[in-house]
């Protein structure tokens, strides 16, 4: 066998059932192999898509994301794709082609060193030198990807060595699941947070894409219940808690939050932290968090732990076996007196949400952003996914999008704040889950980095259904140059652009919107077709989202 072969004998044997790439010279005997092999191979229009399609696999599936690309400029669109993982702690695994190695340094074509080059976005880098190496470089990335705390990786392949002969053998795959549990909580741990919630009249558990990365959303449920405590969440966070229950009360924070959510917050004596990083969004600039609330935080990863806040109890252990341990220690009837805060939360979350619904219902044209939002609710079922891109549209899903059943049914780039995610990190969450209606939502201004990866979606298949919000603008930059300098510079975009008939160029179905009215059909009937729709929906560019001003 090549070492090409091995490779992707192992990916195999690992469960590696998809990889996404962007074929090049240099790994012409990794594609060879990849033709006798049973893995799937998704061609992006760009390295940076396949990164970014890897990543919303990888969150879809709990398990490993991998991508392949060519060296030197395709390593820096790599990068790119990458930036969104490593700051979500998402594993992907890069794969990148380079030059022999009697040619490298030497000017070669697409000459460059790869590994400096992913350097600032991997947790680790592989450069075999040999044949025999090259299996020993893919099981050491895929699970240092995936073990411990996530995150991207990188393998840097010459021709040279993936074509050579190996007498390695691939050898065994290795676990590509990160959510498969970490160390548990001792047990003064788990007794010293039941003693934050008990020993508090206002607590308030706050979740981050952390416990969704753990696979621990159902118990955060269950101790929500438990303990009538009401749970709010970072962006990503968002499924953590099934959001139409009554201890659920949004995102916290400063763009797309619930005011609910921040009031909470804001009057708690206890706050319990689950995977949450308690960064300036979700805390509004550090100021929301009381100073003398009581702190109790859990994360798997230390460095969170009482970066931002100090910790009354700091704990670094695998959030699912946390809360599961804690559902085990505390007894509900202690609790129950307090169910009636919950109900008061539920009754407020309804308030604050009364209070948008004359633009939830909206009929006004150009259309309201929150009247999306209401369409895709219901049309959206509730086993589906919303991939949301961040800024403008970003801020009303966050605030007005619930996702009703536990888990990953909301992604946004909440890792590296791109606008530029949504359509790719689609893409790979439907190669993941092809029997799951999954919607992606991006502003004109983000549809323009990766539209051409609407052919992708028809070549291969995968019938996503993206929501344009076309406003003619970069309208969150907009606003803020208007408001903060009194000028607009750059932010407009050609107001005749038509996103629905380049769709169709594409061989997607493709409408232009602009009734109200119109939402819901085109909604259901791109949700029920075989193949990608575009919905190019005339957003009013006035509008403005549910953000707290600097």
């Amino acid at each position: 066998m090549t070492a090409a072969e091995d490779l992707v004998a192992t990916l195999e044997e690992s469960g590696v059932s998809t990889v996404f790439g962007f074929p090049c010279e240099q790994m012409e005997p990794y594609y060879a192999a990849l033709a006798g092999s049973d893995i799937r191979h998704v061609h992006p229009r760009s390295e940076a898509s396949a990164a970014m399609m890897a990543d919303g696999y990888a969150r879809v599936t709990g398990s490993l994301g991998v991508c392949d690309g060519v060296g030197g400029p395709g390593a820096a669109y790599t990068g790119v794709g990458l930036t969104e993982a490593d700051g979500a702690s998402s594993p992907v695994l890069a794969l990148t082609g380079d030059n022999d190695r009697a040619f490298r340094g030497r000017e070669a074509i697409q000459d460059a060193d790869n590994e400096a080059i992913l350097e600032p976005h991997v947790a680790a880098s592989y450069d075999p030198e040999s044949p025999e190496r090259v299996v020993e470089a893919v099981r050491a990335a895929a699970r240092e990807a995936v073990t411990g705390v996530p995150g991207p990786t990188h393998v840097n392949l010459p021709e040279d060595v993936l074509a050579a002969e190996s007498e390695s053998g691939s050898g065994a795959g290795v676990d590509i699941r990160f959510d498969d549990g970490g160390p548990a909580p001792s047990p003064a741990d788990v007794t010293a947070i039941a003693d934050v919630l008990a020993d508090a009249e206002r607590p308030v558990v706050v979740a981050g894409e952390g416990a969704l990365r753990a696979g621990a959303a159902g118990a955060v449920g269950d101790l929500a219940d438990a303990t009538n405590t009401p749970v709010v969440t970072s962006m990503n966070g968002k499924g953590v808690v099934a959001e139409d229950e009554p201890y659920a009360a949004g995102v916290v924070g400063r763009w797309g939050f619930c005011e609910v959510a921040n009031d909470l917050v804001e009057d708690a004596d206890a706050i319990v932290g689950l995977g949450c990083r308690f960064g300036e969004l979700s805390t509004v600039g550090w100021s929301l968090v009381p100073e003398d609330a009581t702190m109790a935080h859990v994360d798997l990863d230390p460095h969170w732990l009482g970066r931002n806040y100090d910790a009354d109890v700091a704990v670094q252990a695998d959030i699912r076996a946390t809360v599961e341990a804690l559902c085990e220690a505390v007894d509900p009837a202690e609790f129950a007196d307090r169910r009636d805060r919950i109900e008061q939360v539920a009754a407020d979350r309804e308030t604050w949400r009364g209070e948008y619904a004359g633009r939830l219902e909206s009929d006004r044209t150009p259309i309201d952003p929150a009247r999306i939002v209401s369409e895709l609710q219901d049309a959206i079922p509730d086993d589906g996914l919303l991939v949301s891109a961040t800024s403008f549209p970003g801020f009303f899903t966050g605030a007005f999008y619930e996702v009703r059943e536990p888990g990953v049914g909301y992604i946004q780039a909440r890792g590296s704040d791109g606008i530029n995610c949504a359509l790719p990190q689609a893409i790979g969450a439907k190669a993941a889950d092809p029997e799951r209606p999954v919607v992606a939502v991006s502003g004109d201004g983000g549809i323009g980095y990766h539209i051409s990866d609407l052919e992708t979606a028809v070549r291969d298949d995968l019938p996503v259904v993206v929501v344009v919000w076309n406003n003619q603008s970069l309208a969150s930059s907009k606003a803020s140059q208007l408001t903060n300098y009194g000028v607009d510079i750059s932010t407009d975009f050609e107001p005749e652009t038509d996103y629905a008939a380049v769709a169709r160029g594409f061989g997607c179905a493709g409408s232009v919107v602009t009734d109200p009215e119109e939402l819901a059909g085109e909604l259901t009937d791109a949700l029920a077709r075989d193949r990608p729709t575009l919905l190019d929906v005339q957003v009013d560019p006035g509008a403005v989202p549910p953000v707290i001003a600097d």
